[in-house]
């Protein structure tokens, strides 16, 4: 079998630099993805680390890329509802989700597309210059008024408004939307921000 990715061959033939690299490109994600769920950030640590054990006891049978991604964020799922006691039989066990994956499982793909989606904008934030980062993570990850974060930074509404005009338009060029993006685009950008973010 030819493998077009070294880490896969890696983890499929037991060598941990494998798994140490899917453990890097998907961790970061599943933790958002877990704590979503549990509310926990030790307990979702505990999922994911958990799942990829379950990955890498289940190597053998691995057969692509988007397999293993779909295992992890399948696991993970399972777990997470089964610790906050939201499903009490599974009726996909982790020893079958290797073979039959994609197929059944389109939301919970969706949801990870979305968190990766989210995580990418949350780096961008961390670009801005310090206040407007400040007021837009006050503004959207906070849910605070205008009148609030005037009053706990000490600057003007109109301040306010500059700055985070300012984010939204730097936001809206790193993703490369139109020069005037519509509204859908940057209501579901603003909405996903608002659903998904954690505190780190």
């Amino acid at each position: 079998m030819n493998f077009p990715n070294p880490h896969l061959e890696a983890l499929i033939s037991g060598q941990e630099q494998g798994l140490k690299y899917y453990m890097k490109v998907h961790g970061s994600t599943l933790r958002y993805f877990a704590y979503r769920i549990v509310r926990d950030k030790y307990v979702a640590e505990e999922i994911v680390s958990d799942s990829f054990v379950k990955l890498w006891v289940g190597k053998d049978r691995i057969k692509s890329e988007s397999s293993i991604k779909a295992f992890l964020f399948i696991s993970t799922k399972n777990a997470c509802l089964d610790h906050t006691n939201l499903v009490r039989n599974k009726i996909i066990h982790d020893n079958e989700m290797l073979d039959e994956l994609v197929s059944t499982n389109e939301d919970v793909l969706t949801k990870m597309i979305q968190l990766e989606l989210v995580k990418l904008i949350v780096e961008e934030v961390e670009k801005l210059p310090k206040q407007q980062a400040q007021i837009f993570r006050m503004t959207y990850f906070e849910h605070k008024e205008t009148d609030e974060i005037s009053s706990e930074l000490g600057v003007s509404a109109n301040s306010i408004y500059f700055a985070r005009s300012k984010a939204l338009a730097a936001l809206k060029k790193a993703f490369g939307f139109k020069r005037n993006p519509n509204l859908q685009e940057l209501t579901f950008i603003l909405f996903l921000l608002s659903n998904y973010y954690s505190i780190k």
